[in-house]
């Protein structure tokens, strides 16, 4: 008796982005100009996408991660994490480089009755700035680049409602770990014990949530 010969298949990934039209590459390409913070214009002649698609996945990607617990807004109280209202020069230096976004890129306006992503955005990216005072930008959006992705992979494709939550939680406490330790390594700011103190009661208030 024969036996049937086993399936040389490849096992299939995930998309990383619901549509049957953009592949991941693109889609990947599209994320790439999104962690650059690069304007709809510039990313849809980089992808040759339209500046309508590109504003779609733009805006899907900034609703992903405010569901995913990625981008948050203090303001709200969904966020027990990295920069709260107590530490009034960091506020004002995160809303300073907020406010800054909003002047330097046109369109990002808040829709009344929905929750403000652009500055949920900017709060995560204001993360990675101190992170860009030690060393290299392209370095820092790498990092920013792959912990996107990670996110993405482990909770489903952008364009659909996250799942695995709990576990984005755990990746997001990771990632968080990931940047202060570079930070306590690296940034001579960091190296007192109280700053350590500090940014150890960060971590463990993240892993709490």
């Amino acid at each position: 008796m024969r036996l049937p010969k086993k399936s040389k298949a490849k096992i299939k990934r995930k998309p990383l982005y619901r549509s049957s039209k953009i592949s991941d590459y693109r889609f990947q390409k599209v994320l790439w100009h999104f962690v650059r913070d690069h304007s709809v214009a510039l990313t849809a002649t980089e992808t040759r996408l339209s500046a309508n698609s590109v504003t779609a996945i733009f805006r899907k990607l900034r609703i992903y991660f405010f569901e995913v617990g990625l981008f948050t807004d203090f303001y709200e109280g969904s966020n027990p994490l990295e920069i709260t209202t107590e530490n009034e020069v960091v506020e004002f230096l995160l809303l300073d480089y907020h406010l800054t976004r909003l002047r330097d890129k046109r369109g990002m306006k808040i829709i009344p009755g929905e929750p403000d992503y652009h500055f949920a955005e900017s709060h995560w990216r204001f993360q990675f700035r101190l992170l860009m005072d030690q060393r290299s930008a392209e370095g820092v959006y790498n990092m920013m680049h792959s912990h996107l992705l990670e996110i993405i992979r482990a909770c489903g494709p952008i364009g659909a409602h996250p799942q695995n939550v709990a576990m984005a939680r755990r990746i997001r406490a990771r990632q968080l770990d990931q940047r202060v330790s570079w930070l306590m390594r690296n940034s001579p700011e960091f190296r007192s014990e109280k700053f350590r103190v500090m940014l150890k009661e960060i971590r463990d208030i993240e892993i709490e949530d």
